[in-house]
């Protein structure tokens, strides 16, 4: 009898052992966060046919109440006028061109999608000027990179000069500092042709709202100050200002010359006939 109960009680203990072995397991394995994946970003879109796209984004994330607290629910999304496409060349990524290969530009662009998890799936649907593409990728376990993604055209687009590819993606920092270099504001004071006769410093800062202000000092032929300010994109950004009395419309682009952050600047006051102003070098301390 008393060899009964000892061989009982091991049973009950073993039983004990095991659930609170479980109940631990259960409770050292939680649920991943959502990622906060919110910010400036920029998608380079390489396609089948070796065009190479940046696709650039102001991207929202959804929030959620978790107690009480307001946190990001993995609902990612981007308005027209939170993204923006430019072309780059193949081989420096440099910019060659405002608003992507798909052409006419219409201004019927947006993004939608989901990112659960680090180092998990993210995926999302882009609008290219008409044209809907769909991705699939892997968000950086940092949260701020995009890997191995494919990206497919749905049916129908009218793109004849992008149908799919590969696609890879970076949050991108605020611009800011001064920067240096040779522009030519106006059509009235120089042509293409001609050299740019005005040596330029720009006092760039980025604020929280994502808004980008430039204040220009312009000496040479145009001796004169110029403020332009706008919404940024990814490393894209239109800025407004005014020059000798007329209001001018910049398309603007932050890349990286001869290993140098740079700003490009093209007058697109008429949309018809957009014109290159200026590059603009990041100057260090």
């Amino acid at each position: 009898m008393l060899k009964l109960k000892f061989i009982a009680l091991l049973s009950l203990l073993g039983m004990s052992i095991t659930l609170m072995s479980c109940g631990g397991n259960s409770s050292s394995v939680p649920t991943p966060p959502t990622p906060n994946v919110a910010g400036a970003w920029e998608f380079v879109a390489i396609s089948n046919g070796g065009s190479v796209t940046g696709i650039e984004v102001a991207l929202t994330e959804g929030k959620i109440l978790v107690d009480g607290i307001q946190q990001p629910d993995g609902q990612i999304s981007a308005t027209s006028s939170q993204i923006s496409f430019v072309s780059l060349d193949p081989h420096t990524l440099a910019i060659t061109g405002f608003g992507g290969p798909c052409q006419p530009i219409t201004g019927v662009n947006g993004l939608t999608g989901t990112a659960t998890t680090a180092d998990g799936p993210i995926q999302f649907s882009f609008t290219e000027n008409g044209n809907v593409f769909n991705v699939r990728a892997t968000l950086g376990g940092d949260g701020k990179s995009v890997l191995e993604g494919t990206y497919t055209s749905d049916v129908p687009n009218s793109c004849a000069a992008d149908n799919g590819g590969t696609i890879t993606g970076l949050a991108v920092t605020k611009v800011s500092g001064t920067f240096k270099g040779q522009m030519c504001p106006l059509d009235t004071t120089c042509s293409d042709s001609q050299d740019f006769t005005n040596s330029v410093i720009a006092a760039a800062s980025e604020n929280s709202s994502s808004v980008l202000t430039l204040n220009l000092t312009l000496s040479g032929t145009d001796n004169t100050t110029l403020t332009l300010s706008g919404p940024v994109s990814g490393k894209a950004f239109v800025l407004q200002g005014t020059v000798q009395g007329e209001i001018v419309l910049y398309n603007g682009y932050y890349q990286t010359v001869n290993n140098v952050p740079s700003i490009y600047l093209a007058d697109a006051t008429n949309p018809d006939t957009p014109h290159y102003v200026g590059t603009l070098a990041l100057q260090t301390p």
